[in-house]
């Protein structure tokens, strides 16, 4: 090999280098989500939260209050404060890693009769509203067992007590919290626009446990229903006539929810999961999942099993409903 043969595979070797050490640290961009050690460390901070308050009255919310406080605030709406403006979102492959700082995991923790430790309760999914800790979730998320108590974990492992609620829809299964921020700058989600049927939708949330898992699919109707209860997933109370109030405090009749399906899959641990447009904005929020059966009359009925999962979203109307001159 001649001396101008070495040197061209010298200048090749400079060349071709950096770009292979640039495509495999773009391979490592993802971040790595370690679902066991976030699990401990949502029991370990909020139970800190819990321990280390100043007295039972400044604890994260507990159980019991957080159902007094979904009565008293139905049909209630809340101002938001004014919010720095956010830029547009870039590409949508990018879309995880800018909006998963403000997707949340929503659990709680509860003691037995059996030892001192704390014990890891239910777990769902919720997304951060504004910078000074407004959280949104569904409804159904805090009314499950008795002495159990609430908090949010941000995805860097960051445990803030929840110390109200603010603002709730039953039937529309959505609600308004507010962190104990203590002083921090939360990263927030913007809120788009309805979306149209056909329409791309992300959706970010927790299914049984498994964190920060995105799904994509496409908003499939919007719609009304009567389901039966017992082929809906959620954790869910007695049916009842939906109210709101007006400006002067009386209640008044409302209608029933509009409801968002899509396609894009969930699950159990996914309640309360922001669904997104191609572009980074809130469209709805994950709720339950209602699973079809074909009819008993069928010849062969028990061999076919459920033979299709429509997943049931809180709209984005449900959502502005619960804010104050929301556009």
């Amino acid at each position: 090999m001649n001396t101008s043969h070495k040197l061209l595979l010298v200048i090749l070797a400079c060349l071709l280098f950096p770009m292979m050490e640039k495509t495999s640290s773009a391979r490592t961009q993802n971040p790595v989500v370690d679902d066991a050690a976030l699990a401990e460390q949502f029991i370990e901070g909020l139970a800190a939260l819990v321990e280390n308050a100043p007295s039972k009255t400044q604890r994260t919310l507990e159980s019991g209050n957080a159902l007094s406080l979904l009565a008293q605030t139905e049909g209630s709406a809340i101002r938001l404060p004014n919010r720095q403006h956010i830029p547009a979102g870039a590409t949508e492959e990018h879309l995880y890693q800018r909006v998963m700082p403000a997707v949340v995991v929503i659990g709680s923790i509860y003691k037995c009769d059996s030892c001192s430790k704390w014990h890891l309760g239910g777990m769902a999914s919720g997304w951060i509203l504004s910078d000074d800790g407004l959280v949104v979730t569904n409804h159904h998320v805090f009314t499950g067992d008795a002495n159990h108590y609430f908090g949010v974990m941000t995805s860097d492992g960051n445990v803030f007590a929840i110390r109200s609620i603010l603002a709730s829809d039953r039937d529309g299964d959505a609600v308004i919290a507010q962190l104990d921020t203590r002083g921090f700058v939360l990263p927030f989600l913007r809120l788009g626009r309805p979306a149209d049927c056909g329409d791309a939708v992300v959706v970010i949330s927790h299914p049984a446990g498994r964190f920060y898992s995105l799904t994509r699919g496409v908003v499939s109707r919007y719609h009304r229903h009567n389901a039966d209860p017992a082929t809906m997933t959620k954790s869910g109370g007695t049916s009842h006539t939906p109210r709101n109030r007006n400006s002067n405090g009386a209640s008044r009749v409302a209608p029933a929810p509009v409801w968002m399906s899509v396609t894009a899959d969930y699950a159990v641990g996914s309640s309360g999961g922001p669904v997104f447009d191609s572009s980074g904005n809130v469209i709805g929020m994950v709720s339950r999942t209602y699973s079809t059966q074909p009819s008993k009359n069928h010849r062969q009925h028990e061999s076919f099993g459920n033979q299709m999962v429509f997943k049931d979203c809180v709209s984005l109307d449900t959502v502005l409903g619960l804010i104050e001159n929301a556009d």
